[in-house]
């Protein structure tokens, strides 16, 4: 064991009653001993009264802090990743730089917390009461603050990627700078999130959250419907628009467009070189681009007419390509109208 300041670093217990004593006998046993760190690593303080302790860097991980009062108390760049602190009470503590990856703070009481760059990521935060806390900076990854109360937090340049806020209170956060990743990373994670629109700071994360509500909301109505032939339908549907991103993503729905496009004109260039007889092409150029440009004609609906159906087969070619041309162009001109039209 080694020594500091003439004394034996001490143990669990003996530093245990010095925690659960008096302010000052804490005081006193801290000036007295400063290799205690990891004393209290994996300990059970469930229900201890820590409020306004010194508890800065120290070795947390694992420890048992259930319903523990931690009000006020100073727990910057303290570790306490994967702790117990379910229902503890750490309104006003100061976090900052405090690492609590994987902890769990199901309706913990973190109001007005100082959790600046403090690390979150993968912390079961549902439930808990995050009103007014300082979360600038800090990393929220994977975090679940599902019916947490977010209610004028700071979240400026927060990293909240993967997170989940269905039913939260976020009236008033600052989201100025927030880095919540792609929308993928935003899918089934904002079902019924409240506030949204008093959010400030980022007009483009509010749009996002506002618009993935609605998704979810969708998702959940579909997946709450009775089993059956309807059901199935609304499914195939809704995750036949997944595949645009929910109509959201440009260049996903461009890549469609061209590739359909591009899959009718190798069909109508297999009709035309190999004889199938679906079209006429007699009064077209008959080149090896004719069935890309006849593809092309008939996907945007514009109907030149030179190249015609002979038969059945090449009514329904050409009928089932104008069908997806409505509705892919369609589409595509409504997100480049939406995303080049004037916001208030």
């Amino acid at each position: 064991m080694k020594e500091m300041a003439g004394k034996q670093a001490p143990g669990l217990d003996q530093a245990l009653r010095a925690l659960k004593g008096e302010v000052t006998d804490w005081d006193l046993f801290l000036s007295n001993y400063h290799d205690i760190s990891a004393v209290f690593a994996g300990a059970d303080l469930s229900e201890a009264d820590l409020a306004e302790r010194n508890l800065s860097g120290l070795d947390l991980t694992g420890t048992d802090l259930f319903e523990a009062r931690l009000s006020s108390a100073n727990l910057k760049h303290a570790k306490m990743d994967r702790a117990e602190l379910s229902g503890a009470d750490l309104s006003n503590a100061g976090l900052y730089k405090a690492t609590l990856s994987t902890a769990t703070l199901t309706a913990a009481n973190l109001q007005n917390a100082d959790l600046t760059e403090a690390d979150l990521s993968g912390a079961d935060l549902r439930g808990a009461n995050l009103a007014g806390a300082d979360l600038t900076g800090a990393d929220l990854r994977d975090a679940n603050l599902t019916n947490a109360d977010l209610r004028d937090a700071c979240l400026e340049n927060a990293n909240i990627s993967r997170a989940s806020f269905c039913t939260a209170r976020v009236e008033g956060a600052n989201v100025t700078g927030v880095v919540y990743g792609n929308l993928k990373d935003m899918s089934g994670r904002y079902l019924g999130v409240r506030g949204i629109d008093s959010v400030y700071g980022n007009a483009l994360f509010v749009r996002d959250a506002r618009d993935q509500d609605y998704i979810d909301t969708l998702d959940a109505s579909i997946s709450n419907m009775p089993s059956g032939f309807a059901k199935s339908v609304e499914l195939a549907l809704f995750k036949a628009w997944g595949l645009f991103d929910h109509g959201r993503s440009l260049l996903k729905v461009g890549f469609y467009a061209l590739f359909l496009a591009s899959l009718y004109g190798i069909i109508f260039s297999f009709d035309m070189w190999l004889g199938w007889g679906m079209m006429d092409y007699s009064n077209s150029a008959q080149s090896w681009f004719t069935p890309f440009y006849v593809s092309l004609v008939t996907y945007t609906t514009l109907g030149y007419g030179d190249v015609t159906a002979e038969n059945v087969y090449g009514e329904i070619l050409v009928i089932s390509e104008v069908v997806l041309g409505y509705f892919t162009l369609g589409l595509l001109l409504s997100i480049i109208a939406n995303t080049i039209a004037r916001r208030s």
